[in-house]
């Protein structure tokens, strides 16, 4: 009876060490948020396997710490907030095992009654929010669906699924090629741009890397020197050299290649969207606090004098680099994103950003942007920079497509987008640079 006993307690300690062991750390909740005035609603996934949550909120101004609060298993919260608080809000969930990581940070603004000229801070502090770390959580998310779109087409390699993940491939550059404004923190001091968007690359190189031994894992793709990843060397297994790829085509060391240079690259738009974030790296907060204790912007000049730097940067390398080195040397092959045929649109995205930087705006999140300090000063400067804007954007689209062809066949209407472009340059640099500097 002890020996029957005995094997019985055994069993059972094995079948609760096996239960244990099998414990997992809780997924990340989805958090939503409404609000109806003042009357704030937040509310998240219930999470299986969770039994307690907890929410951060950051302030939306600098993104320093507001709180952390301990919510036990509620799925709810109901609050009242003062007009004009603006917070990042994540939750997690937590089980015996530990925590999940914070959701991606929601941005809670309550309306306030709006001033009509906005202050040189809440600028600053809209452009890090509504412009920088909304494109880049946009940039991440779209990898992430290119990286997914890819692993499909390894599952079924069909032409269905070639399409659609060449599709994830332009919708991802749009984020990143308006991003192309803000080149500036942690893009440049991760070494994140070359990372992501290295050109020219070379066809040669990849081609003796798809023949080699060399193991294609993420790990191998993500040490690879810039020109033999990111986006472009996605585009040209994708699209092939001449954008006409077939998906008969694909090797099984061209879909590896893929699936590791897209995680590669998905891995390295979130460390950049990580980076920005107030939960994480926060630069966010660097920016954002501009001449009130940042260390990287001791003034609000100075924060300012970054942002014109970026757009003004663009402005110029697509009216002195991006359309102008093709045309004067007569050569197709020297565009960005030839493989897909997206030059023309990279290059309107390039300039939209220029545009968003301006306004404070990125898709549907607004905010007061540089055109409302502009405007308040010299109203005349502010409609020819939004006019001159919109006419650049409006001449790269009227080069006949494909790009590629106009280069040789229609290059006065190349040469018309490049005016333009430097038109938007001389602007900026001539008149918006100096009235910037004397901004208070």
């Amino acid at each position: 009876m002890k020996n029957h006993m005995k094997l019985i307690l055994i069993g059972m300690a094995i079948i609760m060490f096996a239960s244990v062991s099998h414990a997992e750390l809780p997924e990340i909740p989805k958090l939503y948020i409404t609000t109806n005035g003042p009357q704030v609603n937040l509310y998240w996934d219930e999470v299986s396997g969770a039994n307690n949550y907890t929410l951060i909120a950051s302030n939306s101004n600098d993104g320093s710490l507001f709180g952390q609060f301990d919510l036990g298993t509620n799925t709810q919260v109901n609050t009242i907030l003062p007009p004009g608080s603006g917070f990042f809000v994540s939750i997690r969930a937590g089980n015996t095992e530990g925590n999940s990581g914070f959701s991606l940070p929601r941005l809670l603004l309550v309306p306030s009654v709006p001033t009509e000229i906005p202050s040189v801070q809440q600028v600053i502090q809209n452009y890090a929010r509504n412009v920088i770390f909304n494109t880049y959580i946009d940039l991440a998310e779209q990898t992430k669906l290119l990286r997914a779109a890819i692993l499909e087409l390894q599952l079924e390699t069909t032409a269905k699924n070639l399409h659609q993940a060449q599709n994830a491939w332009r919708n991802a550059r749009r984020p990143w090629e308006q991003s192309e404004a803000f080149l500036f923190g942690p893009a440049e001091t991760l070494d994140l741009d070359p990372a992501l968007d290295s050109w020219p690359i070379n066809a040669t190189d990849i081609q003796n890397i798809i023949d080699s031994t060399t193991p294609l894992t993420t790990e191998t793709v993500s040490a690879f020197e810039p020109t033999l990843k990111g986006f472009h060397v996605i585009e040209y297994l994708l699209f092939g050299s001449k954008n006409n790829k077939a998906a008969s085509e694909l090797t099984a060391r061209e879909m590896a290649y893929l699936i590791s240079a897209a995680t590669a690259l998905s891995n390295d738009a979130q460390t950049l969207a990580d980076a920005w974030n107030p939960n994480a790296g926060n630069f966010f907060s660097e920016f954002s606090k501009a001449g009130a204790g940042s260390t990287t912007y001791p003034s609000q000049v100075s924060a300012i004098q970054e942002m014109l730097e970026g757009i003004i940067g663009i402005a110029d390398e697509v009216a002195s680099g991006k359309l102008s080195k093709s045309l004067a040397e007569h050569d197709p092959s020297l565009l960005e994103s030839q493989f897909s045929a997206n030059s023309q649109t990279d290059f309107i995205n390039n300039i939209r950003g220029i545009r968003n930087a301006y306004t404070g705006t990125y898709l549907l999140s607004e905010g007061p942007g540089l055109n409302a300090l502009v405007k308040s000063i010299n109203p005349a400067l502010d409609e020819a920079i939004s006019n001159q804007i919109e006419k650049t954007i409006a001449t790269i689209y009227t080069i006949p497509q494909p790009l590629a062809d106009s280069i040789i066949s229609n290059p006065d209407s190349v040469q018309a987008a490049i005016n333009e472009a430097k038109n938007l340059v001389a602007l900026l640099i001539d008149q918006l640079l100096p009235l910037a500097r004397s901004v208070r």
